[in-house]
């Protein structure tokens, strides 16, 4: 406590103001209350600080609290940031006006996403400053060592400071951070290394409480399978818009008959419609204040294939005449129907895009197919992605299928099939791996050497074999949106790595043009230094040549002729040099060109991929998961069962029995194994 009092003291000698000054300004606390918590601070002194005392008074809501902290712990990082400031400026390193700018710039950046960037970083980031200058000017500066917060100094690295949130506690920058967009819609936690440090879920939604995050909150399971899949960064947070935007432009779907079932289309046809285009809808973020969202016209629904946007984008029309589909990225499609009375395969050549397909035949894989709905007599090696059902009247063998309706099948060998619907296969599943958002129900199929992920439950005839290696089967979890939700990150981290690569080329030729115009000075000096030798000495000979015997004559006249060639060489040298610097700037100049229309491209990508990978994780959220496996006849030793939380492997035979993941009051959740009941 001693240190508490040390520090708040150093703060006020710095006019650093208390969290009791900042409660008061802020309208907080009233002015008697700030008076009576200067009296108990003063009396409590050696047992107390203000954080306490506005919490143990009830004068401020963790909220609140968090808000306060926040605040004032910028106001140290900008009084840091004048000091080395000073310092630079007294340096030479940087003039008034570079610091001024940071400093606005550090100001500017804390209001827009509560960062708390350190004007040292800011100043390498403008280029204004090195690294190596930044530290050296930190080794000069003593305010690091006057506070005891999360600010961490590396005597050869950038100093760093944590990122705390509106909820005042700071992460472990080490491991876990949380970032949060700029609208305060989406929060995303960041991971340094998954794969070498454990994080809970309690740590996690610890920390979103902590960031003052109270809405939009992910459920437990999605950010469950988030941390056993060990992704480095992923969505801990976020409000959806789309149900107030519906309700503000009175959107209406016209794609069903009164049945609920899909109806026809023709082309022109309206497929979706609004009364007007919501630029704003009020909602609440993620601390629960409510704030006018900005919006997009395809926020709600985006056209695919076959559909267009009429004129005063307030209709989606069908392109051509078929089947009409919402698809789970929240994509608009018009499906033609497609009978092929044959195999689908190298003679009968591609196959129109998303079109409903039927085939008498086998699907083969010569061509990957991408479809509204599927039916075919068997599928072998093909690749397939399907916005709706999927009907096998055989089997599928070596084949990666990936849905958004049911998928049917006799038998499933060595295939990978994912979809946001219910998986029914009558036989086996051999050698494959399954994941569903629904449930896997085939009361007669039995599954060997094989995973099966499904939310909405399993349900089985046995499990294992022998010989076989063992299964695994997990019900209740996120395992099919998570898979997705990774593939989507994996795919936004490759493109943002090819604007890094572009940077980094930039930074290179910057850091080989700045390397050869220092050398250039250097060699400017040297000349320069040589030619005034020379002169000098020139000078002196002219005035003392009558004088100056034969042999020190040669000698001078031997050193003049070393500085003409010194100084020749040198200017060769220059020109050389010039020359390969314009080279580096030019490069420089193109690569700024290159990454200013990437950048764009990039920005308008990542918005697209954003949209799907939260449409998928809305359109998961829809199903309720069923932790629970039933399984009618034998699984045999070694087969692996869970659910969310749990995993259990079987340490004999077991035969006839449910597999449930359960929570006990108070306790944390445990698998429960209980037996069948048998029919009479």
């Amino acid at each position: 406590m001693k240190n508490e009092i040390n520090k708040t003291n150093a703060e006020q000698a710095n006019n650093i103001p208390t969290l009791a000054d900042l409660a008061l300004k802020y309208g907080t606390i009233s002015q008697d209350q700030h008076a009576y918590l200067l009296q108990l601070f003063t009396f409590k002194k050696e047992q107390t600080d203000f954080e306490e005392l506005l919490r143990d008074e009830g004068m401020a809501t963790r909220y609140q609290l968090g808000l306060l902290k926040l605040i004032r712990e910028y106001q140290i990082i900008r009084k840091s940031g004048e000091e080395f400031g000073k310092i630079a400026v007294e340096k030479g390193l940087a003039t008034t006006g570079d610091i001024n700018q940071a400093l606005e710039l550090q100001k500017n950046e804390f209001k827009k996403s509560r960062h708390k960037k350190l004007i040292g970083d800011l100043l390498v980031e403008t280029h204004i400053l090195t690294t190596k200058q930044k530290d050296l000017i930190l080794k000069e500066q003593n305010l690091f060592n006057k506070y005891d917060y999360d600010l961490s100094y590396e005597k050869s690295k950038s100093s760093e400071t944590c990122e705390k949130g509106r909820g005042g506690e700071p992460e472990k920058q080490s491991e876990l951070s949380i970032i949060v967009s700029s609208d305060h819609l989406t929060a995303w936690i960041e991971r340094r290394h998954p794969d070498e440090t454990v994080i809970t879920l309690k740590q996690v939604k610890d920390a979103a409480m902590t960031y003052g995050i109270v809405n939009g909150v992910y459920p437990d399971p999605f950010i469950q399978c988030f941390l056993d899949a060990g992704v480095k960064k992923f969505p801990v947070a976020r409000v959806d818009c789309a149900i107030f935007l519906k309700r503000q432009c009175n959107f209406s779907l016209h794609i069903s008959g009164d049945n609920g079932k899909p109806i026809e289309k023709k082309k022109g046809n309206v497929l979706t419609e609004q009364t007007n285009a919501a630029i704003k809808v009020q909602v609440e973020n993620l601390y629960g204040e409510t704030i006018n969202a900005l919006s997009e016209n395809d926020f709600v629904v985006r056209c695919g294939e076959n559909t267009r946007w009429s004129r005063d984008k307030l209709k989606i029309l069908a392109v051509k005449s078929g089947m009409p589909a919402l698809s789970a990225a929240r994509r608009m499609f018009i499906h033609p129907v497609v009978h092929i009375l044959e195999d689908a395969d190298y003679r009968y050549g591609p196959i129109e895009s998303y079109a409903d397909l039927s085939v008498s035949g086998t699907i083969t894989g010569a061509y990957s197919i991408t479809a509204g709905k599927v039916s075919a007599e068997e599928i072998r090696g093909a690749n397939i992605e399907a916005i709706g059902d999927i009907h096998i009247r055989v089997g599928v063998t070596g084949a990666t299928i990936r849905a958004q309706g049911d998928v049917y099948a006799r038998y499933v060998h060595n295939s990978k099939i994912e979809t946001f619907g219910n998986v029914y296969v009558q036989n086996e599943v051999i050698d494959s791996q399954i994941r569903c958002s629904g449930k896997f129900e085939s009361t007669k199929c039995k599954v060997i050497s094989s995973k099966i992920y499904a939310k909405g439950g399993v349900l089985l005839s046995g499990v294992g074999s022998e010989r076989s290696r063992p299964s695994t089967i997990v019900a209740g979890g996120e395992h099919h949106a998570i898979g997705l939700v990774q593939t989507i990150l994996d795919i936004m981290d490759s493109i943002l790595g090819k604007l890094d690569d572009i940077e980094d080329e930039k930074r290179d030729h910057q850091s080989q043009a700045e390397k050869i115009f220092k050398k250039m000075i250097a060699l400017k000096a040297f000349h320069d230094k040589a030619k005034k030798k020379k002169d000098a000495l020139l000078s002196e000979l002219d005035k003392r040549k009558e004088y100056i015997n034969k042999k020190i004559l040669i000698n001078i006249q031997n050193l003049i002729s070393s500085y003409d060639k010194r100084m020749n060489s040198s200017l060769v040298s220059l020109k050389t040099m010039n020359v390969s610097k314009k080279e580096h700037d030019a490069c420089v100049v193109e690569l700024e060109k290159k990454i200013s229309v990437l950048t764009a491209q990039t920005e308008k990508e990542i918005l697209s991929h954003e949209k799907t990978l939260f449409a998928y994780l809305e359109k998961s959220k829809e199903r309720i998961g069923v932790p629970i496996i039933e399984i009618k006849e034998k699984a045999y030793a070694g087969s692996m069962l869970g659910g969310v939380y749990q995993l259990l492997s079987l340490s004999g035979n077991k035969d006839g029995f449910k597999v449930e993941e359960k929570w006990g009051q108070g306790r944390a959740p445990e698998l429960q194994i209980t037996p069948l009941l048998q029919k009479s």
